[in-house]
């Protein structure tokens, strides 16, 4: 009889013993792999989602490819579950496959093939049912829950806003119910919603109905046929009749008879009807240099001071502001005032409002000016005026602030100009900052410098000597300042350079770095900064002026970029399309020259059709 000296050291025996059992659990795994489908409940209905579940025994040769239940099926999402056995030394792996599909169509339907590699699931008939048969008994007697949707503009012009409600009404509790957001084909639509939903009951062929209601803002961006996909209503609602657990019966009251009870409940998905809009160009009558449909737009002001009583170097302000109804943010234009002689205005970061309301998008946008007058005198602000396309009477009408007169007294002050200032002279001037002619009797501040008494002769030739002495001082220290500019330019003068001209390759790296980061503030900074470099004149301060200044589609990202940092987070914008639009501009390929010509206000919109 043979023993094992080394008790720790397996024998023959036993190796061989591990090695039968490693085989025959190894040939258990490669056996082919059983397939079978089946749904997880009968009958369906084309309104119902349900699941197809296929059931793996053993290892299939590979991944199922479900695309072939597309043809008469919409495949909802999948997902799947394993079990390992091992019986009398046997092991056994099932896989679940759970996929959860609408049909297409009623009738008669085909579960085609289903391919795991080589391996094949079986093909499954099932018949369909109607929407109106195979109901709940809550729903016995018709549908118990439906969708409506509706606009209240089927022809609107483009860009202007249409206001889609959408209602479900219900008879029934449900559960986890969601619902798809709207989809349009034929071209883009902005869609923002509105407010909350409302909740409410209304009464409908005799019946007493519970009605959710949701409502959207569209602003469709280009004109011809759009079409809006059915949305989509996915939901549990209740299979069979309530099981009461408690012995005291119905508490009526919905927490307690289902927390007392017990119910099973099954899938539906609920579709609207399609829906299409016309949306048309823009019109021939409208003359605005930019289009801008809104239902009401109003301009408004307001001073600080009266600006009939001023006085020279103290400040005075005056805000501006767009009120439109029916209008996004990024449709309004930029506020702006010409710069006028005698007179120092400094314009204000402007302060934009967007506010979703049930009946739709109201926009506000106002901005500060602090003007300065530096000489004394009679001065006139232009009108301001903004010509919009009312889209409740459809026709053209224009938003219009009266010209301003400011009444200015006292001394003469030297205030420094704005930076990029383009002063617009009212009347022709004999030097740099003197001031206009002040309109009717009025007299200029240089007439009241140089006119004498009676009998004053001596004081013009002393006022003239005067004078002479001050010109000779003048040009005896621009001399001296010239020399030394001379000596130290060498030196001085690439200084002074590299710091008044911005490190673009610096700019570009970190508009690059925040683009890349998403980082939508930051992109917003480093456009700001970049601005001077690529506009030496009348540089954009705003991304609204910037978008003025190019063309689509660097303008429009500009836009979404505004709007998703001050209007509506929700909003999306590439920022790879604004840095490679911006790069185009070192090389002049985009760039636009601001219009001197242009009105006061500039749309931020050019015509779209």
């Amino acid at each position: 009889m043979s023993r094992n000296n080394n008790p720790g050291k397996p024998t023959k025996t036993t190796a061989r013993a591990v090695m039968v059992i490693l085989l025959l659990l190894f040939g258990s795994w490669v056996q082919a792999a059983q397939i079978s489908v089946k749904t997880d409940h009968s009958p369906v209905a084309v309104d119902e989602t349900f699941q197809l579940i296929f059931t793996v025994d053993g290892e299939p040769d590979g991944s199922p490819d479900f695309s072939p239940l597309e043809q008469d099926f919409e495949v909802l999402g999948t997902s799947q579950s394993r079990n390992i056995s091992i019986v009398n030394g046997k092991a056994s792996r099932t896989t679940r496959y759970l996929v959860n599909v609408l049909p297409r169509r009623s009738g008669e339907l085909t579960v085609p093939s289903v391919s795991f590699g080589k391996d094949v699931s079986p093909v499954l008939k099932l018949r369909v049912q109607d929407a109106t048969t195979g109901k709940t008994p809550a729903a016995a007697s018709g549908e118990a829950v439906f969708m409506e949707v509706g606009v209240d503009q089927n022809k609107p012009w483009v860009q202007q806003q249409v206001i889609l409600t959408v209602r479900i009404f219900s008879r029934i509790q449900w559960k986890e119910a969601s619902l798809s957001d709207p989809q349009f084909r034929g071209g883009e639509v902005l869609v923002q919603k509105l407010g909350e939903d409302r909740r409410y009951e209304k009464q409908r062929d005799g019946q007493s109905w519970q009605v959710i209601e949701r409502r959207y803002a569209l602003f469709p961006q280009k004109s011809g046929e759009l079409s809006m996909d059915p949305l989509s209503l996915n939901l549990r609602i209740p299979a069979g009749s309530k099981k009461q657990r408690s012995p005291f019966g119905s508490f009526n009251d919905p927490f307690f008879d289902d927390f007392f009870s017990s119910r099973s409940y099954r899938n539906k998905m609920v579709r609207s009807k399609p829906l299409s809009l016309d949306v048309r160009p823009i019109p021939p009558a409208f003359h605005g240099k930019r289009w801008l449909v809104a239902r009401d737009l109003q301009l408004q002001e307001s001073w600080s001071d009266a600006p009939e009583d001023l006085k020279t170097g103290e400040p005075v302000t005056r805000t501006l502001a767009i009120v439109a109804d029916g209008v996004t943010l990024g449709q309004l234009p930029e506020l702006t005032l010409p710069q006028i002689q005698g007179l120092r205005i400094y314009p204000d970061d402007p302060v934009n409002k967007e506010q979703a309301t049930d009946k739709g998008i109201l926009s506000t946008s106002s901005r500060k000016f602090a003007i300065i007058p530096t000489h004394p005198g009679d001065y006139q602000l232009p009108a301001v005026e903004l010509k919009w396309w009312n889209s409740v009477t459809g026709s053209e009408q224009t938003a219009r602030l009266a010209p301003r007169m400011l009444k200015v007294t006292g001394a003469v002050q030297n205030v420094p100009p704005p930076v990029a200032a383009t002063p617009l002279a009212a009347a022709p001037v004999s030097s740099a900052e003197q001031p206009p002619k002040a309109p009717g009797n009025s007299v200029s501040p240089a007439a009241v410098a140089v006119t004498a008494k009676p009998g004053g002769d001596g004081i013009n030739t002393w006022l003239i000597a005067g004078n002479a002495i001050l010109a000779i001082l003048w040009l005896l220290t621009l001399v001296l300042y010239v020399r030394s500019r001379k000596a130290a330019g060498s030196r001085v003068m690439p200084e002074e350079k590299t710091a008044s001209v911005p490190n673009m390759s610096r700019l570009w790296r970190q508009l690059h770095q925040a683009v890349q980061a998403g980082d939508a503030a930051a992109v917003r900074a480093s456009l700001l900064e970049l601005a001077p470099g690529l506009w030496l004149e009348q540089t954009p301060r705003s991304l609204e002026a910037m978008a003025d200044r190019v063309d689509a589609p660097l303008s429009v990202e500009l836009l979404n970029l505004s709007r998703h940092l001050y209007a509506d987070p929700a909003v999306a914008w590439d920022g790879e399309k604004i840095e490679s639009g911006m790069k185009a501009l070192r090389h002049g390929e985009a760039q636009k020259k601001p219009d001197a010509k242009e009105g006061v206000l500039k749309p931020l919109y050019p015509n779209a059709g």
